[in-house]
């Protein structure tokens, strides 16, 4: 995997092999975390309970992890109950709601070094236009650079059509391709 530039605004799209997107993501929360970085990771594919798991077996350290989850209230009807450090939204496609957690969890954390995992764009799909999706990214990617922080894009391989992945390619500083490792 290419390494991550932790100094400095750095914004990366990596495009997985979908088979190794939960690997991909713990690959990349392990070195920013390593790094001293705390992580603000969104979640529209894997729930943040399982990603907590996945992130204790790494040996991840939970107090650089904060979770902004789209996915678990939309699946279940309610948001869990004693979930520390995560922000619950009602649903992926729900990007006003997504967008002020994202500030939210940004602003409470300025001045750390943080860096934001949104984990995946290509399941936005399911939900959104791509160009809502591609307005989305570019505000959010506006917003990252502003305040110089880093922030990772997942997407699965031929997840995104044509358009939307060179609007993408055009926002991010780098593109990181097919990471079979």
């Amino acid at each position: 995997m290419s390494a991550i530039d932790t100094e400095g605004s750095s914004i990366y799209l990596y495009i997985s092999d979908p088979a190794r997107m939960k690997e991909t993501n713990m690959n990349i929360v392990s070195q920013l975390t390593a790094d001293g970085h705390s992580c603000i990771i969104i979640t529209t594919n894997i729930p943040s309970s399982i990603l907590k798991k996945l992130y204790e077996k790494r040996g991840i350290p939970q107090n650089q992890i904060y979770f902004i989850d789209a996915i678990t209230k939309y699946s279940l009807g309610t948001a869990p109950i004693n979930q520390p450090n995560t922000t619950f939204t009602s649903n992926p496609g729900n990007l006003t709601e997504l967008g002020i957690a994202i500030s939210e969890a940004l602003k409470k954390r300025q001045g750390d070094h943080t860096a934001l995992l949104f984990d995946s764009i290509s399941t936005l799909l399911i939900y959104l236009s791509s160009p809502n999706i591609s307005k989305f990214i570019h505000f959010v990617s506006n917003k990252i650079r502003l305040l110089d922080l880093r922030a990772v894009y997942l997407s699965a391989e031929k997840g995104l059509d044509p358009l939307l992945l060179t609007q993408i390619s055009s926002i991010v500083d780098e593109v990181v391709e097919n990471q079979k490792e």
